[in-house]
């Protein structure tokens, strides 16, 4: 949709104004008494309805007994500010405070027999996504080559937390290059993935494969910040053929490399589409 500027004011000290669509006017319930939210993002001006006060929800974990961390995590994710939880059985109070760890900024702020309150007492910024996201990768290119149990788990454990608030951050406060927000938060899924695939496969085995898909992964990365056509074309195809390579046993450790290379390759499908421009020139 286009819209026209319209000048105001005297020449030389002018300001222009544009009319919004009604549609959207109607859909926000907004008109001349209310306000709304102006913000300069990348080379874009987003405009948004007034910002409402932060979300607080109740949740009874009761319905949810047996799958704690995911739901804690989701609701994490979506960028909830404040949460009460309500539960029957104290054991689930463990499993809280387990999770607890893998989410920034969730502290608990009150606690009766039967509840609990937790409250974001951070404040994301989008700033922070960039260096969140290198910090994942460097992180998972540590697992990639991990020696002892403890040292694979403490990994996980940080690259969990960090990807919990990346998505979090994408959430609440987007991204510079929102057209590619999408594209940021399924790169971040991928690379869980993929470091869950090396919990299994490091205490397990060493082997040539391994160290391949390690090779792709090192790759991954270095694209990821410095795209080069020839490179990502041999390296994305290189972890097709590995792919197919591990289908053809059904050994356990197989079926991961399989998985591992095949998670890679949708890895270089997604850093493609984050560092090509549409005027088909890389970034």
């Amino acid at each position: 949709m286009k819209k026209k500027l319209t000048a105001q004011g005297p020449r030389g000290r002018q300001s222009f104004t544009v009319t919004l669509p009604i549609e959207w006017i109607k859909q926000h319930h907004l008109d001349k008494q209310r306000e709304v939210e102006l913000a300069s993002v990348g080379n874009n001006l987003v405009i948004s309805p007034e910002k409402a006060d932060e979300e607080r929800i109740t949740l009874s974990l009761d319905q949810y007994k047996k799958t704690v961390p995911k739901v804690l995590q989701g609701v994490y994710r979506l960028g909830i500010s404040e949460l009460k939880l309500t539960f029957t059985d104290a054991k689930i109070l463990e499993e809280v405070q387990r999770i607890q760890t893998r989410l920034i900024g969730y502290e608990i702020i009150e606690q009766g027999k039967n509840y609990l309150i937790m409250k974001d007492i951070t404040k994301e910024s989008s700033e922070d996504f960039s260096t969140i996201l290198r910090r994942v990768f460097l992180l998972l290119l540590e697992l990639s080559t991990a020696a002892t149990q403890q040292h694979i788990t403490s990994l996980d454990n940080n690259i969990k937390r960090l990807i919990n608030y990346g998505q979090r951050i994408l959430v609440k406060q987007g991204h510079a290059d929102y057209q590619r927000v999408p594209f940021y938060y399924t790169l971040l899924h991928e690379l869980e993935k993929i470091g869950d695939e090396y919990t299994w496969l490091l205490p397990v085995v060493q082997n040539k494969q391994l160290f391949e898909l390690n090779s792709c992964l090192q790759k991954a990365y270095e694209l990821l910040y410095k795209f080069n056509p020839e490179v990502y074309n041999h390296y994305q195809y290189l972890t097709f053929e590995l792919k197919q390579q591990e289908k053809k046993s059904s050994s356990p450790v197989s079926l991961h490399h399989h998985t591992l290379a095949r998670r890679l390759n949708t890895l270089y499908g997604l850093i493609f589409c984050l560092s090509f421009s549409q005027k088909g020139q890389e970034k």
